[in-house]
């Protein structure tokens, strides 16, 4: 009896083990797996390795064995291997070359190359290359995608498979090459999601969206409101914060060409007809910019001078352009207008709940507002100072320009020392003093209890009053 059932476990054991297996590899010449692969109509996967290939031995000691990708491969393809340092290989490499190894061909029964893949994988890796190949194929392998691609006879459909196919590193250009091959209104459908992922500057794909979007906005469309701010949150913003990324690249690059592009692009929002234009917020005002919405908001003007200053450029034209800016500037905006009404309303908040003494949320808009158009000031003066002569003249106009971009937002720690900073280079160290006294005083009168913030601006103040700076 005991004998009948340990032979019966072991005939178990072994189907089991039958059944768990996993990638199989056919026998034969290459010929006859052809043959095989063109009967069953089926894709071969070849496994072109060398015995002396460490990866070549992990994945086919590791990976293959694996019995969740057995089931998937087995089912699919005919599998082989193909050792390249055999007669057979040495035949094979020379129709199939190979520049690495281990490298894995997936090829039709007709000898066609579908798809390449050099390099080790894991299970998961092997898996999602299988799962390419159906796409491969209805364009005829990726070489025939690559070869339309490059020739531009490319369809949208074969487009649309190399983004979704693409790699991280090719794919911000593969959806840059779909989004361009669609008709206009198929680009600017305010459900089109991938607009929200362009992450590389192209200016054929720019003119075409901002153009699109124009004419969307007067065709009698934005009647419907619900119609109007889907599109404004889908297709019209996500292009805004693209140009505004761009045009921080294009400084940080000093890519001129791009920058005057850009601009331009810009400028076409001026004939947009959408809801949010017709409120006036187009330009948020250039107190006003933000980080997260940015320079496309700004005036022309200011993407100029931040161009200007970063890249050190242009030198005649940016003194010319800068002394009128600000005069208009501060001639339109008085100091302390970003905040003097939101920080009254805000104060009397946190004492009907209150909350006086504490930092909340609310409190961001207070201590950032005008950050950025205030940083970008004292950069500009820093750089105007540089050009010009150190006289009296010079000296005072500098020193006002960096007085109201502290001023006109008291509350922000983060202005006051690099202002400071900058009064006390142009020998202006009445006027730096009084800046940290009057930072260090705001601070008190919002109740921030942060003490980095009064230690930056103290030790600053030292600085000032000992002369070291």
């Amino acid at each position: 009896m005991k004998k009948i059932v340990l032979s019966f476990v072991c005939v178990f054991i072994a189907c089991m083990i039958s059944h768990a297996q996993g990638v199989k590899f056919e026998s034969g010449t290459w010929d006859e797996i052809l043959a095989k692969a063109k009967t069953e109509n089926k894709m071969i996967f070849v496994d072109v390795y060398t015995q002396w290939c460490v990866p070549c031995k992990y994945v086919s000691e590791t990976v293959f064995p694996r019995e969740e990708l057995g089931e998937y491969y087995n089912s699919r393809f005919i599998n082989f291997k193909m050792d390249a340092k055999s007669p057979a290989g040495e035949v094979f490499v020379k129709t199939y070359p190979v520049k690495a190894y281990p490298t894995f061909f997936f090829i039709d029964g007709d000898g066609k190359v579908i798809h390449r893949v050099v390099g080790s994988k894991n299970v998961d890796g092997f898996i999602s290359e299988a799962g390419m190949i159906a796409m491969y194929a209805r364009h005829g392998g990726i070489d025939n995608m690559l070869a339309a691609i490059k020739n531009g006879t490319a369809s949208k459909e074969l487009l649309r498979d190399y983004y979704i196919s693409a790699n991280d590193r090719n794919k911000p250009e593969a959806l840059n090459l779909y989004l361009k091959a669609l008709p206009a209104e198929e680009l600017i459908d305010e459900d089109n999601k991938l607009i929200d992922k362009i992450s590389l500057y192209d200016k054929e794909l720019m003119t075409k969206l901002v153009n699109g979007i124009v004419k969307a906005s007067n065709d009698g469309r934005f009647s419907d409101g619900e119609y109007d701010k889907k599109f404004a949150s889908n297709i019209v913003f996500p292009v805004q914060h693209d140009i505004t990324t761009f045009l921080d690249k294009s400084i940080e690059e000093r890519n001129e060409g791009w920058f005057n592009e850009l601009l331009k692009l810009k400028e076409e929002f001026a004939n947009y007809g959408g809801r949010f234009h017709a409120e006036g917020q187009l330009l948020d005002g250039d107190l006003r910019i933000v980080r997260r919405r940015g320079l496309f908001f700004a005036t022309p003007e200011y993407n100029k001078l931040c161009y200007w200053t970063q890249n050190r450029v242009n030198e005649d034209e940016f003194k010319i352009t800068l002394v009128p800016y600000m005069d208009k500037l501060i001639a339109e905006n008085h100091v302390d207008s970003l905040i003097k009404e939101d920080r009254n309303e805000f104060l009397d908040m946190l004492k009907e709940k209150g909350l006086e003494g504490q930092m909340t949320f609310y409190a961001r808009y207070i201590f950032e507002a005008g950050n950025v158009t205030a940083l970008n000031i004292i950069a500009w003066t820093d750089y105007f100072w540089k050009l010009s002569p150190s006289d009296k003249k010079m000296k005072e106009l500098c020193s006002k320009w960096i007085n109201y971009a502290f001023n006109m937002n008291r509350f922000n720690n983060k202005v006051a020392v690099p202002a400071a900073d900058l009064l006390a280079r142009i020998g202006n160290t009445k006027d730096a003093k009084i800046i940290l006294e009057k930072a260090i005083a705001s601070q008190k009168e919002l109740k921030n209890n942060d003490p980095e913030v009064y230690k930056n601006l103290e030790l600053k103040l030292r600085d000032v009053n000992n002369g070291k700076l």
